[in-house]
């Protein structure tokens, strides 16, 4: 029968498949290229092509493949679906074999489809095409991000030229307005100054605007006002705290192991996030930033062995050395799980690799290390090729436990002050001793007294032989008869003190003694540590392709480090197994300057991708990390192109593309337009034809309610503020209570990330939790958000702080008018309306009146703090305009 000659074996991977296949109308062309491969790859490569023996002998990879049949003939006769075995089978739903892993209907509607058509396919690799070799198409490799970045003419629109001058048009403005005209849309008016200024500080620092830049910015009536705020917002401190928290979710920060239940704290990872803020606000080039998180050691040639030596010589090699605490993000259970060391080892690598490439290459490599990529043209030896970049690091045959890969930093200052205390100590130590031994004798007399006098010569005996040389009978004597003195030695002599504390000098002196050492030991300086990639010179580890994954599997042929195949020619993303120049084998500097060249396709585009997001809500490319064959199409393919390549002409600095984007009038319309004939064209606002309202972060709903209170800690960097279980059965920062210090108040991107115990509140508003890592967050709106904002100790804590702040600043003699429109103003930016002040004073004199008919305390304040809490759980308050 035919069903051994076209065997469509579905694996198991392929179950995840989700197809968007959208049937075209009857008269369209199906392409075999577009449409009807992806499906043959999805469900038939792995036993029709990618194995090196055929099933059945049918190979499906290509069209003319494809017709040559299998062992049973024809696998497809064009222009007759019905006569051709290979729709026979899968329309029944015998091929595959898996009933529950079957075609859908529309995919196998389409195969009809396309073999009426005549079964065409366009132009397709020649030569012979061995079994098992993987192929990449031409329209593989002109998938739009796989082609050179191209920086296009700036589009000239003639309705923009109209409205300004041409030198005047905004580049981001001229691409928008161009298919803004072609569909029929315009842009919505600029939004109001109070509006721009809260949508400007949010954007740049996660805080809300103080009311001192408000009055600032009000108060400029120049032409450049705008352009002056947001430069005052980009050289504030909290902008690199902002978004540095973008970077860090994409890079997959935590401060603790992960892997299992266990999830050891990271007590030195925090160096790698205040590394990341430093960088931010210093500005540093995105290609630099991105070479020191990748090879920071190489650049520096620091090698395990030389790493602490050149810290201690030149603290500037600290941050080159910290910028690699990149490459120790992954969760690592390598030192607390009871899974099978060489398992976890491999895992610790593959999830470094999955969060090198979705943070940088925009990219879902994970599934190429079992098997060649199901999607995208990425064979399973490229996962392999990127993981010899960072083997040398991650030597699976050397491997070093998360606790032995740091460096310690101390000042030169602390360091001498240590070795000066550390020199008193061991005088002190060394005296304390000798008394020790001293006291510990006098003890051993007054002991030795109290022994009936027949048989205290044989237990002075037995006592003064050394432990190791005492005879059994000795030993057994003392233990059983006299244990007092079986116990008596220098390091157990405290628990002798307090029987025989009788004010002896000798013995006052000795506690005198250890209780100054102790204390001068306390005063000692200690380090602290950097967690660092750095490679030993004297062992190459290999990389062997694991054959389905299996580490047990190795296939023979020796993998080289590379970059992903269908990118550049051969001799571009192969790069030195070891670097004769440097001590290092310097692989992943090669790997970070071929990323960062300026002719890599991907790297560029995805951060201004997700830059572009992090201003408007929504992406050029709505697939942040997937720019493979799924992905979004862009919807402004130019514009993304045009501001990555005129990112990377001038230096890969962030800060000039906020200005220009945030300058633009694309950017500065307002968010509350609307326009029956808009929404009918562009219901999602894909074209901005208005500004899209946003719902701000998790971390930002905190920080701006600490900001409105006036509670904030603005102290920036250090070590992490811990998390707590209460128990009311929630994680809280801290343990409830606030310290002496504040250092709960402080901003969220200092609260410790802990993978297994995130925040409640923080969870609530979709906090990422890491695992890897975050490329994109997900923004839901559930009941337990405004159960959070309602019913926790902190929201209550933060009202009155609030009612407290207004009261002082309105004055307690203030009018309830006064009171509530200066509340509303510190939390909005904005000026109520006359219906929103009605409603206000109507709800601060009902909760007023309930407040006094208690009799608390201050009915006015609680009055206002409930008032203030209102605030806290509005829109207004909770979204950017």
């Amino acid at each position: 029968m035919y069903y051994r000659a076209i065997t469509f074996l579905l694996t198991g991977f392929a179950s995840c498949l989700a197809w968007n296949v959208s049937l075209n109308a009857a008269d369209s062309k199906v392409t075999f290229e577009k449409e009807i491969r992806p499906i043959f790859k999805a469900y038939c490569f792995h036993c029709h092509g990618e194995e090196k023996e055929l099933s059945g002998s049918l190979d499906v990879r290509l069209r003319r493949l494809l017709m040559k049949g299998g062992d049973s003939g024809e696998a497809i006769v064009p222009g007759k679906h019905a006569e051709s075995l290979l729709y026979q089978y899968v329309e029944s739903g015998e091929m595959p074999p898996d009933e529950k892993l079957r075609l859908k209907p529309e995919e196998v509607a389409l195969i009809a489809k396309w073999i009426d058509q005549g079964a065409s396919a366009g132009p397709e690799p020649k030569g012979d095409i061995k079994p098992g070799e993987f192929l990449i198409t031409e329209d593989e490799r002109t998938h739009w991000a796989f082609r050179p970045i191209r920086k296009t003419a700036v589009p000239e629109v003639t309705e923009l030229v109209k409205e300004q001058n041409k030198t005047d048009v905004n580049p981001v403005d001229a691409f928008i307005a161009r298919k803004l005209n072609d569909n029929g849309l315009w842009f919505s008016e600029e939004a109001d100054r109070l509006t721009l200024i809260r949508r400007a500080a949010f954007d740049l620092t996660g805080l809300p605007p103080a009311p001192e830049e408000i009055k600032v910015y009000l108060a400029d009536q120049s032409p450049d006002a705008y352009e002056k705020m947001i430069d005052r917002l980009l050289a504030s401190p909290h902008y690199g705290e902002r978004w540095a928290r973008h970077w860090l979710d994409v890079a997959g920060y935590a401060d603790s192991e992960g892997y299992n239940d266990k999830d050891i704290v990271r007590p030195d990872a925090w160096h790698y996030r205040d590394y990341v803020i430093r960088s931010l606000n210093a500005d540093k080039p995105w290609d630099q930033f991105i070479t020191e998180q990748l090879a920071g050691d190489e650049l520096v040639k620091a090698t395990h062995a030389s790493a602490q030596k050149l810290v201690d010589q030149d603290p500037a090699v600290c941050e080159k050395l910290t910028a690699t605490g990149f490459l120790r993000l992954a969760p690592d259970g390598t030192g607390s799980s009871p899974m099978d060391p060489a398992i976890a080892r491999n895992q610790v690598i593959t999830e470094t690799v999955k969060i090198m490439s979705s943070s940088l290459l925009g990219m879902t490599i994970g599934c190429a290390e079992c098997h060649h990529h199901r999607f995208d043209p990425i064979p399973q030896q490229d996962f392999y090729r990127l993981r010899a970049v960072i083997a040398p690091v991650y030597d699976a045959e050397k491997w070093r436990m998360p606790a032995s890969r740091r460096a310690a930093l101390m000042s030169p200052e602390d360091k001498a002050k240590a070795a000066k205390l550390t020199a008193e100590v061991k005088e002190l130590d060394a005296e304390h001793n000798k008394v020790k031994a001293e006291v510990t004798q006098l003890i051993a007399e007054r002991v030795l007294k109290e022994i009936p006098e027949s048989e205290r010569e044989q237990a002075k005996l037995a006592y003064e032989t050394e432990v190791k040389k005492r005879s059994q009978e000795q030993a057994e004597f003392l233990k059983k008869k006299y244990p007092m003195l079986d116990l008596l030695v220098p390091g157990r002599l405290h628990l002798f003190l307090a029987r025989y504390k009788d004010g002896n000098e000798l013995k006052k002196r000795y506690e005198d003694i250890k209780e100054k050492a102790d204390k001068l030991r306390a005063q000692i300086p200690q380090p602290e540590y950097i967690r660092v990639a750095t490679e030993d010179p004297q062992h190459l580890p290999e990389t062997f392709v694991f054959y389905r994954g299996d580490i047990s599997s190795p296939e023979a042929d020796k993998i080289e480090p590379g970059g992903l195949t269908v990118i550049g020619s051969e001799t571009e993303n192969v790069f030195p197994v070891n670097n004769p120049e440097l001590p290092t084998t310097g692989r992943r500097l090669a790997y970070a300057r071929y990323l960062t060249n300026g002719k890599h396709p991907l790297v560029a585009r995805v951060l201004m991708n997700r830059f572009w997001m992090h201003h408007f809500g929504k992406a050029i490319v709505d697939s942040t990390g997937d720019f493979g064959s799924r992905s979004s199409i862009p919807t402004h393919p130019e514009l993304l192109d045009w501001l990555a390549a005129d990112f990377m002409e001038h230096g890969w600095q962030l800060k000039r593309i906020h200005r220009l984007i945030m300058t633009s009038r694309t950017y500065r319309q307002t968010s509350t337009a609307h326009s029956e004939k808009a929404a009918s064209i562009d219901a999602d606002n894909r074209l901005l034809w208005r500004m899209t309202m946003r719902r701000l972060e998790a971390e930002a709903i905190r920080d701006a309610i600490l900001a409105v209170s006036g509670d904030l800690n603005r102290e920036q960097f250090g070590v992490p503020v811990p998390v707590a279980l209460s128990d009311s059965g929630i994680i809280t920062v801290g343990a409830g209570k606030i310290s002496e210090d504040r250092r709960e108040l402080k901003r969220s991107i200092y609260i410790q990330v802990r993978r297994t115990q995130p925040v409640t509140m923080l969870n609530a508003f979709d906090a990422p939790s890491m695992e890897p890592n975050c490329e994109r967050r997900v923004f839901s709106t559930v009941a337990t958000q405004s159960l959070a904002l309602l019913n926790s100790e902190f929201m209550r804590n933060q009202s009155v702080a609030f009612a407290k702040r207004v009261l002082a600043s309105a004055g307690k003699d203030a009018d309830d008018a006064t009171l509530i429109k200066t509340a509303w103003k510190m939390a909005l930016s904005a000026e109520p309306s006359a219906a929103e002040m009605q409603a206000l004073e109507k709800s601060f004199a009902l909760q007023l009146n309930e407040y006094e008919s208690k009799k608390v305390k201050d009915p006015r304040q609680e009055a206002l703090a409930s008032l203030c809490h209102v605030l806290f759980g509005t829109n207004q308050f909770l979204y950017v305009e």
